[in-house]
């Protein structure tokens, strides 16, 4: 995130519109939570006989 200049001039930083988050809210990050419990991890994806996700 990009903060204002420091100093007498500085601006105030509107946090809910500079917000970089997959969940900016409290429910989306439950939801969010709840979907990631489901995922399989690496280790169950590569003893099913798949390839997982390349690290990035």
């Amino acid at each position: 995130m990009d903060l204002p200049p420091q100093g007498g001039n500085a601006m105030k930083v509107d946090l809910e519109t500079t917000t970089n988050s997959m969940a900016p809210t409290e429910e989306e990050m439950i939801k969010l939570g709840e979907d990631m419990e489901k995922m399989e991890t690496n280790a169950e994806v590569i003893e099913n006989g798949m390839v997982p996700d390349p690290a990035q």
